[in-house]
């Protein structure tokens, strides 16, 4: 994929990663000449949407650049991609909470074979979780959905015949949330999630046919995902309860997931309008975080180790001080993970 073509996806891409950092380091309130600025980064569970949207622009890109277009292949190269880093970072893990604890930490092998499965999610906000995030790293819920949506996108792209691809992908869509009603449970959470996938996906099609990116050439899928927002809106009427059950109800079941998805669905209006509109004052806002993109998903997985729950700097007393340059740390980490390691053992195992 070329860089220089895609260059606004990589600054989107770097600028999600550290967003999302921020949203979890920046405390809630921020007043500048008065006004309350933190409000700004209050929306990192947004920013993790916006992954989910790119990751379908670029593996449906992708997989219609492939030379071999096999099952093994395709595995392969995703496997590399999200489970390299990932075992570094469950190490990583494991030995600062062996520091911290002056020990040799409990592994929570359970836990840990949960994550290495994909069934992980965040086990106190959502119902019906398999395996809670290793070793407390919340971030770590988003790396599953990932990984199925990648195993789907196989199974779709392979089994359906592009005329009736996108039928066949509403239907799973709509089966999913209407199920999620009666029993929300890791199966429909991730099929229903799909619809965000999909949003990349529709979008690098038309582009991959020439076609323009406008709202009347995804109309139909417009109209499901409507439909998706307006079971949720249900589901939250019907389980307004849970809000009570959950000590922050705002990232928690049933609001969360009607959350998520409408951010995906405002995001695919702003984006499409963005780029109608020949992308004015984008350059200016993002192009800078194009150059944390090569190694953004390391900064994402990271960041609660090295940064949200570090202690390895508390030496330091002056906290914007000591959370720079844990910030440092992890970026400097993320690049010699991603950028220098995974590329050697990369290039090793796909020649």
């Amino acid at each position: 994929m070329s860089s220089k073509r895609f260059e606004k996806l990589e600054a989107i891409r770097g600028f999600a990663a550290i967003y999302v950092v921020l949203f979890h380091v920046l405390p809630q309130k921020i007043f500048l000449f008065g006004i309350n600025i933190g409000i700004l980064f209050r929306f990192g569970s947004e920013a993790v949407i916006v992954f989910f949207i790119l990751s379908g622009f670029v593996i449906r890109y992708s997989f219609d650049r492939y030379p071999d277009k096999s099952f093994k292949y395709y595995f392969i190269r995703r496997f590399i991609r999200l489970y390299v880093p990932l075992i570094f970072i469950f190490l990583l893990g494991y030995i600062l909470k062996s520091v911290q604890e002056g020990m040799l930490a409990n592994p929570e092998w359970q836990s840990l074979f949960g994550n290495l499965l994909m069934l992980q999610d965040v086990i106190s906000l959502k119902p019906n979780v398999i395996s809670a995030t290793y070793l407390g790293n919340g971030v770590l819920w988003s790396l599953s959905y990932e990984w199925w949506f990648y195993m789907l996108f196989f199974l779709i792209i392979k089994f359906f015949p592009d005329k009736t691809r996108n039928k066949w992908v509403y239907i799973l869509l709509i089966i999913s949330a209407l199920s999620y009603l009666f029993f929300p449970f890791i199966i429909n959470r991730v099929l229903m999630y799909f619809a965000t996938f999909w949003i990349g996906v529709s979008l690098a099609d038309l582009y991959l046919k020439n076609k323009e990116i406008t709202f009347k050439a995804i109309l139909p899928f417009i109209y499901i995902f409507v439909g998706i927002l307006l079971i949720l809106s249900l589901n939250l009427y019907l389980n307004f309860s849970y809000t009570k059950v959950y000590d922050y109800p705002l990232v928690a079941y049933p609001i969360i997931e009607l959350r998520h998805l409408t951010a995906a669905f405002l995001l695919m209006f702003a984006g499409i309008i963005w780029h109608q509109i020949q992308w004015i004052g984008f350059d200016k806002i993002f192009r800078i975080f194009k150059y944390l993109a090569p190694f953004s998903y390391v900064i994402y997985i990271s960041h609660h180790d090295l940064v949200v729950e570090a202690t390895y700097l508390d030496f330091i007393e002056n906290k914007v001080l000591k959370y720079s340059l844990y910030i440092l740390v992890m970026l400097l980490f993320s690049y010699v993970l991603e950028v220098v390691i995974y590329e050697r053992i990369k290039r090793k195992i796909i020649h």
